[in-house]
Order: structure tokens, then C-alpha cells, then sequence
């Protein structure tokens, strides 16, 4: 089990909302620092040698399953894009 307390950074400044320019810049290296750990990660590099199966699929291209996290994290990486610019605007 994962034990979170040990691997989430409280310091992070999320919710405030005076976060200045320098302020949303420093949580953006964060985020990509995080990111970057995980692309990194012995745990990724293992999903390459897996299949991911796609049940009666009538095409026979098979993928592994890190180009399909890779695949997934892209497009919630584009949601939650979208979600900070409808933030922002608000």
C-alpha cells in the first residue's frame, strides 16, 4: 500500500488565489518534475513488454500497454489544460 503522506509534497500552493506569475511557474516545473519521475520510472518501462488486449477487435494491431497509458495520459493531460484555462478565466 501506498502510504501518500510520505509522497505528496503540503508545500505545494495550490489553492491560493493570489499566486503570482513566478508562483504559477514554480507549480508548473513541479507538475513536470513529477511527470517526468513517472515517464521515468522502472514501473513504465515494465508496461512495454505487456500487451494491452482488445476483445473481439477487428483490428489485428496489437499495442503494449505503454503506448496506451502514454495514449490516456495525453488526453487527460489536454482535459485538464482545458479546465486550467476555464479556471483562469473565471
Amino acid at each position: 500500500m501506498i502510504d501518500f503522506k510520505l509522497k505528496l509534497n503540503y508545500q505545494r500552493k495550490y489553492n491560493s488565489s493570489d499566486i503570482d506569475i513566478d508562483d504559477e511557474m514554480q507549480i508548473s516545473r513541479q507538475f513536470e518534475s513529477d511527470r517526468g519521475r513517472i515517464i521515468n520510472s522502472a514501473a513504465i518501462r515494465r508496461l512495454q513488454q505487456k500487451t494491452q488486449v482488445f476483445p473481439l477487435e477487428q483490428n489485428s494491431a496489437v499495442r503494449s500497454r505503454l503506448t496506451h497509458s502514454l495514449e490516456v495520459q495525453q488526453i487527460g493531460r489536454y482535459i485538464a489544460k482545458q479546465i486550467i484555462g476555464e479556471l483562469k478565466k473565471a
